[in-house]
């Protein structure tokens, strides 16, 4: 089961770094430069979608759909590490 909750924390941690990269790339847009790897649009746009169509984040031309994946993302993990409480040192040794 560990392995398991240490699977689940690693792949929440490469959503919160792949999210933070679209926003990079979202604010090249400013120097016209619209460039989104596939891999990115494939991965982050599903999860996108699924937050826009439960909750409205967009006010204006800003878009607060990462933060509310931020915010899901880093409450998932306390409620692993509530549960899981030696994984916590695991994932600290590793990261």
């Amino acid at each position: 089961m560990t392995t398991l909750v240490f699977t689940l924390i690693i792949f929440l941690e490469l959503i919160i770094y792949i999210v933070i990269f679209d926003i990079i790339l979202s604010w090249l847009q400013l120097f016209w430069l619209k460039w989104r790897p596939k891999f990115i649009v494939n991965i982050i746009d599903p999860l996108y979608n699924k937050i826009k169509s439960i909750i409205p984040t967009n006010i204006g031309p800003v878009d607060f759909t990462p933060i509310v994946i931020f915010i899901g993302v880093y409450f998932i993990k306390w409620v692993l590490f509530i549960l899981f409480p030696e994984t916590q040192s695991q994932i600290q040794s590793f990261l």
